[in-house]
């Protein structure tokens, strides 16, 4: 018979297995145990090298979790939540060791640290019953570059419920949580623009007003208006070579004429001299021409001077500011009389310690007579950022292109209210029956609504990232209104909060102060 191919390859292993003289049998099992052995090393590896890989995963999780609340007081919690979402008890039948979490507040760093335990399966039979692996990973969190501006709202209703207080206290701890323990941070820039009707640039910037444009404002009164007794109000003085009282800085000058005098100041006949008094606080106008809406450096388009004129006519029209001779009272009250009635605390351009930042948040209070015109904190937010204003505001490098590497330009603007107007109020916009707003009417809120949203889509258009903050606003149509434009100007609806009480709006506060801690996986 012949034999096939696979006879022939099958013959040899017959003979083998008829062989009863054992030593084959004996080198076959003893061969067999490294080659168990072998199977089983691999096999076990392999799952251990698994565990690990899902080990590592779970504690960047974790870590990178705690980062983003470092500075919470249930942060461990947070980081162990996260572990155990992405590595569950027992996972491949393993046991894990108590978290290590180490937080380093100066480094701004977390280390968190585990081990896994897990049976093996084959190599058991030469001794080793369990494997071991373990995981370590850093989160240091990042320093990029920022130039952050809090645009704050400082109208007389945040005096309700103290809301001035908790907007103070929550900008406390976004500050807090940004700076963790250190002073300052390289390349790090924040800005305070307080607003209501009006925005106080300060008067280091008079350069930025129009030619002469304070000389045109009345801050000097001849006797014939207010006598010597009468002139005893705060920031007045009564100068008996002029027989005038004067509010703000004097200063007597030579060399013009009466007529170009009498145009700007008190002509004093006898000794050929004029009177200028300058009682500007640092309130400006909103621009002309569509400027109010855009980041247009002040050499293109300079600014006009906030002055609320006096109102000489009848008692019963108190509204209308009747200072002198009843005194100047320049208060946050609703007693406040003068030309800078309604002017806020002043911008706080480019701060870089935090003891600075936080004197400027205390420095914002609610002012009566401020009525709430949000585009006007806006624009001015977003001109802390233009690169067009460089130079402007002191430093010869600030603000930063806006596609600079490695920096951001970030915005929180917060409101309490709606946007409005009112016809005896004098604002940034003068008064409502001039019509600078588009309307002389109750539709002034409309205008206002369309300049905020305008002004929303420039910024972001230029890659600022904004958040919109409504606090304790009414549950009312405009309110609604207000809170939709809110929404759709932030950057996301991510971005966006809608608050109410100090527990809610330090919680906003928190949540931005993380997102803006950027993060990192250093080992």
């Amino acid at each position: 018979m012949t034999m096939q191919p696979k006879d022939k390859a099958r013959r040899p292993l017959r003979c083998l297995l008829r062989d009863e003289r054992g030593a084959t049998a004996v080198l076959l099992a003893v061969l067999l145990i490294p080659l168990i052995a072998f199977v089983g090393l691999s096999i076990d590896t392999a799952r251990a090298y698994f565990l690990k890989a899902r080990l590592n995963q779970a504690i960047d999780a974790a870590a990178l979790a705690g980062g983003r609340v470092f500075f919470e007081t249930d942060r461990n919690q947070d980081v162990r939540d996260f572990f155990a979402a992405n590595f569950p008890d027992g996972f491949m039948g393993s046991t894990v060791s108590p978290l290590t979490i180490n937080a380093d507040p100066v480094e701004g760093s977390i280390e968190v640290m585990a081990s896994a335990t897990v049976q093996t399966t084959f190599l058991t039979l030469i001794g080793h019953s369990s494997v071991t692996v373990s995981a370590r990973t850093v989160v240091q969190r990042a320093e990029r570059g920022m130039e952050l501006v809090l645009v704050m709202d400082n109208t007389g209703s945040m005096s309700t419920n103290n809301r001035i207080g908790n907007m103070r206290s929550a900008a406390h701890e976004l500050v807090s949580i940004l700076y963790g323990t250190k002073t300052s941070i390289p390349d790090f820039y924040i800005s305070i623009v307080p607003y209501a009707a009006t925005v106080n640039i300060g008067e280091a910037y008079d350069g930025w007003l129009a030619t002469g444009a304070i000389d045109q404002l009345t801050y000097e009164y001849p006797e014939s208006e207010v006598s010597s007794s009468n002139c005893k109000g705060t920031g007045t003085d009564f100068d008996h070579g002029f027989d005038a009282c004067t509010v703000g800085t004097k200063d007597t000058r030579t060399g013009l004429s009466q007529a170009d005098c009498e145009a700007i100041g008190i002509w004093n006949q006898s000794t050929q001299s004029c009177l200028v008094a300058d009682g500007w606080n640092g309130c400006v106008m909103a621009r002309s021409g569509g400027n109010d809406l855009t980041d247009t450096s002040p050499t293109a388009a300079p600014f006009a001077p906030f002055h609320w004129e006096r109102y000489t006519g009848s008692s019963g029209n108190w509204m209308h500011n009747r200072y002198l001779p009843n005194r100047i009272r320049e208060t946050t009250s609703s007693g406040a009389r003068g030309p800078n009635r309604g002017c806020v605390t002043e911008i706080r351009p480019h701060l870089i310690t935090r003891g600075d930042v936080d004197e400027a948040i205390d420095d914002m209070v609610s002012h009566f007579w401020g009525y709430t015109h949000i585009p006007l904190g806006l624009v001015w937010g977003w001109r802390l950022l233009s690169p067009d204003w460089r130079g402007e505001w002191g430093s010869a490098e600030l603000p930063l292109d806006y596609d600079e590497p490695l920096s951001d330009k970030v915005v929180v603007l917060l409101t309490d209210g709606v946007n409005t107007a009112h016809d005896s109020v004098y604002t940034a916009y003068g008064w409502l029956a001039d019509g600078a707003l588009g309307t002389t009417t109750g539709q002034a809120t409309t205008s206002l609504n369309q300049k905020l949203g305008t002004i929303c889509t420039a910024m972001k258009n230029q890659g600022i990232v904004i958040y919109a903050i409504t606090f304790e606003v009414p549950e009312t149509d405009e309110g609604q209104t207000i809170r939709t434009l809110f929404e759709s100007c932030a950057t996301s609806p991510g971005h966006y909060f809608n608050s109410y009480g100090g527990g809610e709006l330090n919680t906003a506060f928190r949540t931005i102060a993380n997102q803006l801690s950027n993060l990192r996986i250093r080992e």
